[in-house]
């Protein structure tokens, strides 16, 4: 039996949890300011933002007031909280001074080894690939995807922002760049990463005895990120053109926390075409306001990051190691309490399963 506190516990974190305006952070004014910058050399951009929603404050005392006692579930419960709040007060300080540092709080920064691993990376030669595949095409084949699995409750809508895809677990929803073209691999690729890993550790999460596995241990993100770009390995679908962009993605980070907007397009120029360095750029740099200054949202360094974690977690551990990545959206920090917690189901969805491979492959991507 679960204990009361700790539902109630649960559920306010899940309602705080649709609250966090994740997608809030994509600047409202980006196709204008992006004119700018191409068109007046040495300019910087000057995003705008919407405002961040409010009544947030009021479930952050309601949860403060619940007594939870002393185990290991609670103890994460506490942490998450923790973050949450972290997480908070970076989205209300997008534009502002602080937004850097509660970015950095959260996510950390990127070491000086792994800059040098992004750096060598990065002097790998690009292969190059014609944009066929439109985000008309990408939302059908993975609105087909989620069918296979009967994953009904989720819906696939595209939106224009920043990123390829992206999923918001706490609404079930996926999203696809709008108006857009990629390379054919990309269709693969975007499949085993979004579906494959964000969705089916949320949905295995969402069948354990604790909602904190669905909506995300503490820390869970890098290598929540590590193990897409792993999947992506496993199922031949991983380019060094990927791997590029999340070396330039560390690089951006890097050099955002030391220079402006301009000089870490022009630091990235060397090695993508303009599109990627400005998008690559803008998705270190959003949340500024004035880009010309120093700061950052540090978390784009995670996927490389966690690419190298979870890929030497996965040579020692091998099939098991995976299996227990995939008991939720959880960290390798937490693989040796999923022993210790009770009632946890073995996870049914993974993306090497011979099911997914059989959808991929019968889809033809």
């Amino acid at each position: 039996m679960i204990e009361k506190n700790t539902v109630l516990f649960e559920n306010l974190l899940a309602r705080i949890d649709k609250k966090l305006p994740f997608l809030g952070m994509n600047p409202l004014n980006m196709s204008s300011e992006k004119k700018r910058f191409f068109k007046h050399t040495g300019y910087n951009p000057v995003f705008r933002y919407a405002k961040p929603s409010s009544g947030i404050e009021k479930l952050f005392r309601r949860i403060d007031d619940v007594d939870l006692e002393e185990s290991i579930i609670n103890k994460l419960l506490l942490e998450k909280l923790g973050k949450f709040k972290k997480t908070n007060a970076m989205i209300q300080n997008i534009g502002g001074e602080e937004f850097t540092f509660f970015s950095k709080e959260i996510f950390g920064v990127p070491n000086k080894a792994l800059v040098n691993k992004a750096y060598k990376l990065l002097e790998e030669e690009p292969v190059k690939e014609e944009d066929v595949i439109s985000s008309k095409q990408v939302l059908d084949v993975m609105k087909r995807v989620l069918e296979e699995f009967k994953l009904k409750k989720w819906v696939v809508n595209m939106k224009k922002m920043p990123a390829s895809a992206a999923v918001l677990v706490s609404k079930k929803n996926v999203y696809v760049k709008k108006n857009f073209s990629f390379p054919k691999s990309f269709l693969k690729r975007v499949i085993v990463h979004e579906i494959g890993t964000h969705i089916f550790r949320a949905v295995n999460g969402e069948k354990q005895p604790y909602r904190i596995f669905r909506t995300g241990l503490p820390n869970y993100l890098m290598t929540e990120e590590g193990m897409a770009v792993n999947a992506e390995e496993m199922n031949d679908c991983l380019k060094i053109n990927t791997l590029r962009t999340y070396a330039g993605r560390v690089l951006a980070v890097h050099l955002s926390l030391q220079a402006g907007f301009r000089q870490v397009f022009d630091e990235l120029i060397k090695y993508f075409d303009d599109y990627h360095a400005w998008r690559i750029t803008l998705r270190a740099k959003r949340g500024l306001t004035n880009t010309s200054k120093p700061g950052a949202y540090t978390k784009d360094y995670l996927y490389l990051q966690g690419y190298h974690e979870v890929k030497e977690f996965l040579e020692r551990k091998g099939d098991k190691g995976l299996t227990m990545l995939y008991y939720g959206r959880i960290g390798l920090e937490h693989i040796p309490l999923m022993n210790k917690i009770e009632g946890l189901k073995q996870p049914e969805l993974t993306p090497v399963s011979e099911e997914f491979r059989r959808v991929l492959k019968e889809l033809s991507v």
